[in-house]
């Protein structure tokens, strides 16, 4: 059974003639004639009565002409659903970020959205190395690294850029010295999240070639945590900008320059190379793309 003979068949039966179905389908009279020909072949009984020539419908006829309606209508739905996920006015997107680098989303998320307000989107929490894994078993569309994962089954954009700041409470002593060298921080307690990241490699590796003990008093397992630890005058820390700019702006912390350690953070979003991106991905990473750019 194929689709152009459920419609010949319909046609002949809403036409009442194979002579005006041939014109509606733009084929043939003999074309159709063989197209309900072979559905009745495949049926394996007639669905329209010989003895008239206005298409009267067999029992059998009446029965499968309310199926092809269906299939006929379906094939309509789906094209018109097809054209809406192209045309962005439904469809979803999910995205794979971290803690601090779901933060970017933010501004990201409202410009999608007002953009497209019927397209959903997911964002899963992961660990930064395991994103790329899940992009690669389709669990996600996207994924936010601080990091280039360098696969080459990935492809990656640079949609934002932050830095790592050090902070410290507005009573601290550095909180007024407008910088700090690295050999000045030695005597400082750090609270540090517990999850190894290349940045805070960066920052262990700096203060051993400056010969500079790092002394890590607390290990947390969220930002959240460390800016409430550092905002209790339990020690300082190392955290992305992005993640205090409201406590910045208010004056809570102080951000003090580290004149031998300036750490650019670039955010990417991450991608699959080998497969076709939604249109409701592209979307999203055209909007990213088009903020960076102040567009």
């Amino acid at each position: 059974m194929e689709i152009t003979q459920i419609e010949a068949f319909v046609a002949v039966v809403e036409e009442r003639s194979f002579s005006r179905a041939a014109a509606r389908l733009l084929r043939t009279q003999p074309a159709v004639s063989q197209a309900v020909r072979r559905l009745e072949e495949w049926a394996g009984e007639p669905l329209l009565d010989r003895s008239t020539k206005s298409g009267v419908l067999t029992a059998s006829g009446r029965l499968f002409y309310d199926y092809a309606k269906k299939v006929l209508n379906l094939r309509q739905e789906a094209r018109a659903a097809l054209a809406e996920l192209r045309a962005l006015e439904r469809g979803k997107v999910t995205i794979g970020a971290n803690e601090s680098t779901a933060l970017y989303l933010l501004p990201v998320l409202k410009r999608f959205r007002e953009r497209h307000p019927r397209v959903q989107v997911a964002v899963k929490r992961s660990l930064s190395r395991e994103i790329p894994s899940a992009l690669l078993r389709y669990e996600i569309d996207l994924g936010v690294l601080s990091f280039n994962p360098q696969n080459p089954d990935l492809e990656s954009a640079v949609v934002s850029v932050d830095e790592l700041c050090l902070i410290v409470p507005r009573s601290h002593r550095l909180a007024r010295s407008g910088g700090v060298s690295i050999r000045a921080l030695g005597q400082e307690q750090f609270i540090a999240h517990n999850i190894s990241s290349p940045y805070r490699q960066r920052v262990i590796e700096t203060f051993a070639r400056h010969h500079t003990p790092l002394q890590i008093a607390a290990e947390l397992p969220t930002v959240e945590t460390i800016k409430k630890f550092v905002g209790m005058g339990m020690g300082v820390a190392f955290v992305p900008r992005m993640c205090v700019q409201e406590e910045l702006a208010r004056h809570e912390f102080i951000a003090v320059p580290v004149s031998e350690l300036r750490i650019q953070r670039k955010l990417r979003l991450i991608y699959r190379r080998h497969s076709t991106l939604s249109a409701a991905a592209q979307g999203f990473l055209e909007v990213a793309r088009s903020l960076l750019a102040g567009v």
